[in-house]
């Protein structure tokens, strides 16, 4: 997979999101020609964290390459066959777009209707940047001293957990998070609503390692 940092430095040319001039069809008037889409305005050499969402999973990417007609993104693993996904930013706006191409670890999508650019780019939200996380369903184990509970996890990003748990769980405490394809993750529970806790890890976990921890759990072939 990709080492971002070391493509950043390597100032590889930034293909155009979705590599619009080969979409157009056969009926001139019906689609945006070719040249025009590529005219759209595009911002380059982007490493913005996003969701990739389909009707069966939910997977970890980076932007890099965005116009109001499309992007490029970065994976860090595998994808099943799909021709279309919804894509989540950090602020939780959702747009959906086809695939368009594939090379390797880089994907181009086509928005199915155009953008606001600068609301793509200045991501605005009430929240502020929030980590992406990626909702599952998933079992797992929170141990504490002395006492180990079952859990499902809810939803994970690179900076905690929120969990369902039947038993009730004191804030603060300190735990460790354990579940088939995430390892012993040390945690404080920071807050408690329903019988939901969220947890905040106490070391973040690299993009590249949760979504491919997340893709596992999804039963995802690596």
């Amino acid at each position: 997979m990709m080492d971002l940092s070391a493509t950043e430095q390597s100032g590889t040319p930034m293909q155009d999101p979705a590599r619009l001039d080969n979409t157009s069809t056969a009926n001139s008037e019906a689609e945006p020609k070719g040249a025009e889409l590529r005219t759209a305005p595009r911002v380059g050499l982007l490493i913005r964290p996003a969701k990739l969402i389909s009707p069966d999973h939910q997977f970890v990417c980076v932007i890099r390459d965005l116009s109001e007609t499309g992007l490029s993104v970065c994976v860090f693993h595998a994808l099943p066959d799909c021709g279309e996904y919804t894509i989540e930013f950090q602020n939780g706006d959702h747009i959906k777009a086809e695939v368009m191409w594939r090379d390797g670890d880089r994907m181009g999508l086509r928005f199915l209707e155009r953008a606001d650019l600068d609301r793509l780019i200045q991501s605005p939200s009430r929240f502020g940047k929030r980590p992406i996380r990626v909702e599952l369903d998933c079992p797992a184990i929170l141990a504490m001293p002395g006492r180990d509970f079952s859990v499902r996890i809810c939803d994970i990003s690179g900076q905690g957990a929120k969990i369902a748990c039947d038993e009730h769980l004191m804030l603060a405490s300190n735990v460790v998070l354990r579940a088939t394809h995430l390892p012993s993750t040390r945690a404080k529970i920071r807050w408690r609503r329903n019988g939901a806790y969220g947890l905040v890890f106490e070391d973040t976990l690299q993009m590249s390692e949760l979504a491919r921890i997340v893709a596992a759990m999804q039963s995802v072939a690596l």
